[in-house]
């Protein structure tokens, strides 16, 4: 068996007008956390590692962003997923 790296998780916080102006910025002290800014706003955040999770609100703290938003993001990504992998079992 072999070990495998974690996947990375990403989550949008608010919609992108088609050709805003976009850029990636790292999180200072938080390797491989990124922010996606577009037309000056934080946008989305990439994690490089779903356990980054435990620590989402020292994580937001340090990003300048709302952890209210963050998970309520994330919860709404996981309701779904939860309602279609149930789905596909009844089908």
């Amino acid at each position: 068996m072999t070990d495998r790296q974690m996947p990375a998780m990403y989550f949008s916080l608010r919609t992108v007008q088609p050709f805003a102006e976009m850029s990636l910025r790292p999180v200072e002290g938080e390797e491989g956390v990124e922010l996606t800014i577009a037309d000056g706003q934080v946008v989305g955040m990439l994690l490089p590692d779903v356990r980054m999770l435990n620590r989402l609100e020292e994580i937001c703290d340090k990003a300048g962003v709302d952890p209210y938003e963050c998970w309520r993001r994330v919860k709404g990504d996981v309701d779904l997923s939860i309602v279609v992998r149930e789905k596909k079992k009844t089908d």
